[in-house]
């Protein structure tokens, strides 16, 4: 990008630029700054930039971020803890102060990875800017779990809302209460537990969608259920975990990942539309379908055992 285009980085330096480590980077290649592609303002490379501009460079190389405004700082700060010209302790404290104010949701530990803070110091900064920090009623981990201070009341209303709703999908029933889609499967299948006479089976294959290997009107297998919440929970988890979160590549994998769940229930309201005549076709084409995740999934499982055993 051009030089003159970029905007000054928000940067989490207290003291501004250090003059000696520009003047080293100035003798070396510079190496891609990161830059946010909506704002054209730099996340993290300042001391690159000002090198670039005392060797007289009109362009420098760029990577980009995507995503949101609000999240440029925390973006700022985690790559600068993490390489280049260290952030003092009273940078890092400001830094978290400042997250906290923007973030109040974010837990102690997220704020702590974030910063390279320890959870009692994150704690302790809290504490003492309580009155100008805004008090969430959620809090985030550093698993990128949403945990709502008021969980219990929560929980109520999912379930006061699945019983006059029990046909809802997980997605509603979180959304009517505020809670994660793992808990909402929880509640679902605690009242199913308790429930003591069997749904019908019209209702049956309402709430859970049909078993396509099953036929029309037989119950789903009873381990249907669990892989179902299992994956809402895995692709939850994923989906706030900040390695992928704050990486262009990692928020390119949870696009593709959740553009995949749709599909799915959209199969399964159409089950009913599929021609007998057409059936075997349609089943070959899930199975290529199937095929092709199982060497995907394959694929991953050998990356994983070839990075243990080296």
């Amino acid at each position: 990008m051009p030089v003159a285009s970029l905007v000054a980085a928000d940067s989490p330096r207290l003291g501004g630029l250090s003059r000696e480590h520009v003047e080293v980077l100035a003798q070396r290649d510079i190496a891609p700054i990161l830059v946010h592609r909506d704002t054209q303002r730099v996340v993290d490379g300042m001391h690159r930039l000002q090198a670039a501009r005392l060797r007289g460079e009109r362009v420098i190389p760029v990577r980009y971020l995507d995503g949101p405004v609000s999240e440029v700082f925390l973006h700022s700060v985690a790559a600068n803890v993490t390489h280049g010209l260290p952030l003092t302790l009273k940078d890092r404290k400001a830094a978290a102060g400042r997250i906290l104010a923007s973030h109040p949701d974010l837990s102690d530990r997220a704020v702590a990875r974030i910063t390279e803070l320890s959870p009692k110091t994150v704690s302790a900064v809290r504490r003492s800017s309580t009155e100008e920090v805004p008090q969430s009623k959620v809090r985030v981990g550093a698993d990128g779990r949403s945990r709502p201070l008021d969980a219990a009341r929560r929980r109520e209303a999912a379930r006061a809302f699945l019983a006059e709703h029990p046909g809802a999908t997980l997605h509603e029933i979180a959304a009517s209460a505020g809670v994660s889609v793992s808990t909402a499967c929880e509640i679902r299948q605690r009242m199913r537990r308790d429930t003591q006479a069997p749904a019908p089976p019209r209702l049956r294959v309402a709430r859970e969608g049909r078993d396509w290997s099953r036929p029309e009107g037989t119950a789903a297998p009873a381990d249907s259920q669990g892989r179902e919440c299992s994956r809402a929970q895995r692709i939850e988890t994923l989906a706030k975990d900040p390695s992928l979160r704050f990486t262009e590549s990692g928020r390119a994998l949870l696009r593709w990942l959740n553009e995949r769940a749709p599909d799915l229930e959209a199969g399964r309201q159409l089950m009913a539309a599929v021609p007998l005549h057409c059936a075997v076709a349609v089943a070959d084409v899930a199975n290529s379908y199937a095929r092709e995740w199982q060497r995907f999934a394959s694929a991953l499982d050998q990356a994983v055992g070839d990075a243990v055993e080296g």
